[in-house]
């Protein structure tokens, strides 16, 4: 009976979606393999290595903010 409910608030919330755009990101090049195959050169590579270290940071951002002391 002396227990404090906690519920998930905004700060949860935001910090998950943070989180969830990262790994869509992360996961890109995967969906745009096609590139590779247009025999264009090393189109792909670059791409997937960029979108994977901005996914990276999304992700580190998300946890931050689940993470982080907000007083409310």
């Amino acid at each position: 009976m002396g227990k404090e409910v906690k519920t998930v608030g905004v700060k949860e919330g935001l910090g998950a979606g943070i989180i969830g755009l990262g790994l869509i990101i992360i996961f890109l090049p995967s969906a745009v393999q096609k590139i590779a195959d247009m025999g264009i050169g090393e189109t792909y590579p670059m791409l997937s290595g960029t979108v994977m270290v901005f996914g990276i940071f999304v992700v580190i951002a998300g946890l931050s903010i689940i993470f982080m002391k907000l007083s409310d």
